[in-house]
């Protein structure tokens, strides 16, 4: 059964959405890059990755359920922060965005009667449950650190031994 103009619609905007919030974490990770936080920067960096992960998830789907990819223009990302905590509550906000976006794909695709989407989308809403997780953890660990620059810089080392997620 071909994919409804609706939902490859709403699938080819969360694609997009994806790729925006890669872009935007690559725009935080060479911020912090420049104010010699690599630790941070890494830590970025596997969230882009992760962003660019879910894209092609949803590209696939599509391309599969035999729909077109429409791709847009992506916005020039916020590379700039006064400090950790900001480019942390900005990502947070980002997600809670993308959070947003998938559940109205799901209640679209929940409308449309397209079953094999709401499964795809089931992934997509735990994945998103972790996403925002981890900020919240993060805008927590960057709080309790305060002003502390040498607490910063533990925050770094311990940000930067993350490694890819395994899916």
């Amino acid at each position: 059964m071909a994919i409804s103009k609706k939902i490859e619609a709403a699938i080819n905007k969360q694609i997009n959405h994806e790729l925006m919030a890669a872009y935007h974490y690559l725009g935080i990770s060479a911020w912090f890059e420049h104010q010699n936080l690599s630790g941070f920067a890494k830590w970025f960096l596997v969230q882009r990755q992760e962003e660019l992960e879910h894209a092609q998830r949803l590209y696939q789907y599509l391309l599969d359920r035999g729909g077109q990819i429409v791709l847009d223009a992506l916005p020039k990302p916020k590379s700039t922060f006064t400090t950790a905590m900001a480019a942390f509550k900005a990502s947070s906000e980002l997600e809670k965005s993308n959070t947003r976006a998938i559940n109205a794909l799901y209640l679209l695709a929940k409308a449309e009667d397209d079953f094999a989407t709401l499964s795809h989308l089931q992934w997509f809403l735990d994945e998103q449950v972790e996403e925002e997780k981890t900020m919240s953890e993060s805008i927590a660990l960057l709080e309790l650190a305060g002003k502390d620059s040498s607490a910063l810089l533990m925050l770094n080392e311990k940000f930067g031994a993350r490694g890819p997620q395994e899916e």
